[in-house]
């Protein structure tokens, strides 16, 4: 019986030998191939590796993407241009004879000019007389009193507006023009310096030209469309600002040219890859 049990118990922990040797043997294998691997994955020397880095990093032309932005025109512009106003303001020379011609070929009762007088004694005597009558309280028709000298004042307003000048400054500019310019100059070539003229152009004008203002800036936010239509939206624009319509039309322009890059600006610490970013710069 002793020997029995004693070749049981030597069977046994023969058995019991071999399967934990098996088992040392195996992983013994499976940690020398991941030495293997985990040594072919470290095949780059730290040194190539910046060098691979550095490279990835360097902006190529391939690798920059440029975002162009249409040149645009700032509205109202950042600063006062004293040489578009001066521009826009000459303009009044050559509209004004015009203006002068039609209101010289309408009826008396509409005008209230004395064109025989005018004929008989000459346009500088009349001048002079009517400046030294005035001023008083015309009889002229509602119409040229309370819509077409408003309106001519918000014409005076927009013309330093749209230059970058203040609403105040706006407000100067144009109770000058109505005051100077028209009552006491042109107008007065054919009749007495008006009251109402003098108040109601400069002070509703200026309520008028502001609201010209921003329906302006409306319009060029609309890519200069009313109604959907670019015809509508620059008839618009001529009928609120006729003289800086005309002057952009002319191809009198403040160009802002901005353009946007999207290039490397970093490195992710976590990743080692390169980081992207956008890039903006701005001509005047």
């Amino acid at each position: 019986m002793i020997s029995i049990r004693a070749f049981y118990i030597l069977v046994f922990s023969f058995v019991l030998c071999t399967s934990t040797l098996a088992q040392q043997t195996d992983s013994s294998e499976n940690g020398n191939l991941i030495v293997l691997n985990t040594t072919d994955s470290t095949a780059v020397s730290s040194t190539e590796a910046k060098v691979v880095l550095k490279d990835s990093l360097t902006p190529k032309k391939d690798s920059i993407v440029y975002l162009y932005i249409k040149d645009s025109v700032p509205y109202p512009p950042a600063r006062r241009d004293w040489k578009r106003l001066g521009l826009t303001s000459s303009m009044y020379v050559g509209a004004t004879v015009i203006a002068f011609g039609v209101l010289w070929v309408m009826p008396e009762s509409v005008t209230n000019w004395d064109k025989e007088e005018m004929k008989e004694k000459g346009i500088t005597w009349k001048w002079k007389e009517n400046v030294k009558a005035g001023p008083v309280w015309d009889e002229d028709n509602w119409v040229l009193n309370w819509i077409t000298h408003p309106y001519c004042g918000g014409i005076y307003y927009m013309t330093s507006r749209s230059a970058g000048f203040s609403v105040l400054e706006s407000f100067g500019y144009s109770a000058i023009m109505s005051t100077f310019f028209w009552e006491y100059g042109i107008e007065a070539f054919a009749e007495i310096p008006s009251k109402q003229d003098l108040l109601i152009t400069p002070i509703f004008g200026s309520m008028v030209g502001e609201a010209f203002f921003y329906a302006k800036k409306s319009i060029l936010r609309n890519d200069k469309k009313v109604f959907n239509s670019r015809f509508w939206g620059i008839t618009t624009l001529f009928f609120i600002d006729p003289f800086n319509t005309i002057l952009d039309g002319l191809n009198y322009k403040e160009k802002v040219k901005t353009q946007m890059n999207i290039a490397p600006v970093g490195v992710n610490p976590f990743t080692k890859s390169p980081v992207w970013g956008v890039q903006f710069s701005a001509s005047f």
